[in-house]
């Protein structure tokens, strides 16, 4: 982990609408004032997100943010937060899940991600030693979180829980207004829709 007081100080933002990626650095000011994942979350979605903006608009962002605590042996500070316009009642969401990916994407070298725009197909986000990658979404449609979590580890000969997978299960592809957001095998992140505003 890097130098700012447990956090790496990058975001990565993801374009789905072109592809394109880009790092965020943050300065240590900003993530001592917005402390945590879902304060950063809230400060980018009204930072970028306009006031107007429907959870199935490609203006509509998805954060998810680790906090200062994630990747160290403390007790319960595994939890990652996932702040966007959700897909029940239109308003800003924040929710959280248990489990290893916050750690995993903090030691790939960020402390969040930020996916905005909108696909003309299905991909799913590879995060590798600070290297990111979009790939072909096909081999896992309409798998369920469980077997996307199975599937993914598989194809990226990830074992021994050595990675990390955040999913939305076919609900979350149909764009179900309920759809959660899971992590690996049944951590839940499913206040408000939060799957349906990723699957859109």
């Amino acid at each position: 982990m890097a130098g700012k007081k447990g956090y790496t100080g990058k975001i990565l933002k993801v374009n789905m609408t072109d592809g394109s990626f880009e790092d965020i650095v943050l300065d240590e000011a900003i993530l001592r004032k917005y402390l945590g994942g879902t304060a950063l979350g809230a400060k980018f979605l009204y930072d970028m997100a306009p006031r107007k903006t429907g959870f199935d608009d490609p203006e509509n962002i998805v954060f998810i943010g680790a906090g200062p605590l994630n990747g160290t042996t403390v007790g319960g500070s595994g939890s990652i937060s996932i702040v966007t316009k959700g897909a029940l009642t239109g308003g800003a969401t924040s929710c959280q899940a248990n489990g290893l990916f916050g750690a995993y994407m903090r030691f790939s070298g960020y402390d969040g991600v930020i996916i905005s725009g909108k696909s003309k197909s299905w991909k799913y986000l590879v995060l590798k030693d600070g290297k990111p990658e979009l790939k072909d979404a096909a081999p896992i449609m309409g798998l369920d979180t469980y077997e996307v979590t199975d599937k993914l580890r598989e194809m990226h000969d990830a074992k021994n829980r050595s990675a990390s997978v955040l999913s939305i299960g076919p609900a979350g592809e149909q764009v179900v207004r309920w759809a959660g957001t899971f992590v690996d095998h049944g951590h839940s992140a499913s206040h408000n829709g939060t799957g349906a505003a990723i699957g859109s």
